[in-house]
């Protein structure tokens, strides 16, 4: 009979974690993820996912306590609502990279996102008291710690939301959608593993499209 050694365990286990079951991840012992070579693999995929007018009226709830409803967009802007997945998986804590990817590619890319008349909203499913290090990691975090992006954060630590849209993984699967000023979801899109969600350049794209510049 054959056993596993100590190390040899440790490497099944970083094998066996992962991201929406994806193989396509850093161990720990290589360091923190290339944001932007993660960034790079993202897609200009449809949708794949009908989200019906019910399931939007969503509620969450900010870093600062305070009430969040989707449906106070409408009328005024489009929304591009980002669920990413939440907890670290790997030993060491090491969060998703396609998660911190997309935080770092946003935060970068915000003013052209504005310039189209878009709020992002990215909802962390996670405890909030591991926002701060998911922020740190995403090289988002300002002076002393403090989330430094320029888009509104949003829990959803008892995952109602998550639950509402169907996309529960190991907390959530990461997820994408932008709504117009109506408050319809006019894409949606929920990836199955770290780098399988949509590039900021085709985000971009479907709104210059939903604003009738396309």
């Amino acid at each position: 009979m054959r056993y596993l050694t100590a190390t040899g365990l440790f490497a099944l286990l970083v094998a066996l974690a992962g991201c929406g079951g994806s193989s396509d991840l850093p161990s720990p012992g290589y360091g923190s993820p290339d944001l932007k070579a993660v960034a790079g693999r993202f897609h200009s995929k449809e949708s794949n996912r009908t989200v019906s007018g019910e399931q939007m009226p969503l509620q969450f709830v900010d870093t600062n306590g305070k009430e969040v409803d989707l449906t106070s967009f409408r009328g005024k802007s489009n929304v591009v609502l980002v669920v990413v997945k939440g907890m670290p998986r790997y030993p060491g804590g090491l969060f998703c990279p396609g998660c911190l990817a997309q935080v770092n590619a946003l935060t970068a890319n915000h003013d052209e996102f504005k310039k189209r008349n878009a709020e992002i909203l990215m909802v962390f499913p996670g405890p909030k008291d591991k926002l701060p290090q998911f922020l740190h990691d995403g090289k988002v975090d300002g002076e002393g710690g403090n989330p430094s992006v320029p888009f509104a954060l949003l829990l959803d630590t008892d995952l109602k939301a998550v639950n509402a849209l169907g996309i529960k993984g190991d907390l959530a699967k990461p997820s994408t959608y932008i709504l117009d000023k109506k408050g319809n979801a006019i894409f949606a899109f929920v990836g199955e593993d770290t780098t399988d969600r949509p590039s900021v350049q085709s985000l971009l794209d479907r709104l210059d499209k939903l604003n009738g510049k396309k």
